[in-house]
């Protein structure tokens, strides 16, 4: 239809800033002059669009110009709506003013449906400071200072180009570039301390299109377990190994599922206490055997 044509049209322009008649007439499938026509149409109608000659000339908009409301369907002006209320959900963006004002402008009420409670981490003004440095090296593209505590407890002086925030397995990370490290890395907010924005410095390096080949190089290979549980423990077996299988045998369940191999699986299998025997693989069955001995001889 025309009107959807007016509408994609001005939405197009407003992206690109500055694009040629020929362009969309190619990209619309009509001709240079029904595209003149049609912007002599927007032009009668108030939007602020103009033409130019010459090189690098073409058709434009007015510098910030944005689209009515209208433009926008009734279920995209709810999808609006949900987005920015999710958001708000967090605790971490204070979107309360724009959900107000585009709730009048949209003239929608919005049930109130999600709540999200990350207060396990949240349990200071300090780090909610943290939280906030980030969110602003992240959208001012400047880069962060900051002392970080790794897996094996070494403490070391990082400066990271902040690329994006991220919440995975209960827990906050940071994802940058690491000018110590010259590679990516993720950083667990609470591993943080001293953290400053370095003024007068800007990021130089641009997101990857994917980022899980990077959680896979953080967690390691992946080993495979057969596991035998008392079902007593079902409420965990459920939760936590929800990706493999579980079949019942007896008063046990026996659970078979990859998990990231690392010194963390010996004290994750540990909290199981006395539950949990680990059937395969026969290696980790035999250095678990070592571990509890380790802990029987400190305590005898």
């Amino acid at each position: 239809m025309k009107i959807d044509r007016l509408f994609a049209i001005t939405n197009i322009i407003i992206d690109k800033k500055n694009i040629t008649a020929a362009e969309l007439a190619a990209h619309f499938g009509v001709s240079v002059r029904t595209i003149y026509r049609d912007i002599d149409i927007l032009s009668s109608n108030g939007i602020p669009i103009y033409t130019s000659q010459g090189k690098g000339g073409g058709i434009a908009i007015i510098d910030g110009y944005s689209i009515d409301k209208t433009v926008l369907s009734d279920e995209e002006q709810k999808n609006v709506l949900v987005a920015l209320e999710s958001i708000k959900a967090t605790g971490r963006f204070n979107v309360e003013s724009s959900i107000h004002k585009l709730r009048n402008i949209f003239k929608k009420d919005m049930t109130d449906w999600i709540e999200i409670d990350f207060s396990g981490w949240e349990q200071s003004d300090a780090e909610k400071q943290i939280f906030e440095i980030i969110k602003k090296g992240i959208f001012n593209s400047t880069p962060l200072s900051f002392s970080y505590f790794s897996n094996n407890g070494e403490n070391t002086k990082r400066i990271v180009e902040p690329l994006k925030l991220i919440f995975k397995s209960n827990s906050w990370y940071l994802y940058g570039f690491c000018r110590l490290r010259k590679d990516y890395r993720f950083f667990k907010l609470r591993r943080m301390d001293d953290l400053e924005i370095i003024e007068h410095d800007k990021v130089k390096v641009n997101l990857p299109e994917k980022i899980s080949t990077f959680y896979e190089k953080e967690t390691g290979k992946n080993i495979q377990l057969k596991l035998k549980i008392k079902e007593s423990m079902a409420f965990r077996i459920y939760d936590e190994f929800r990706t493999g299988t579980i079949n019942k045998s007896g008063d046990s369940l026996i659970v078979e599922a990859a998990v990231p191999d690392g010194e963390w699986l010996y004290n994750y299998l540990l909290s199981f206490g006395s539950s949990l025997e680990i059937l395969e693989p026969s290696d980790l069955r035999k250095s678990y055997k070592k571990e509890i001995e380790k802990i029987l001889k400190k305590h005898s």
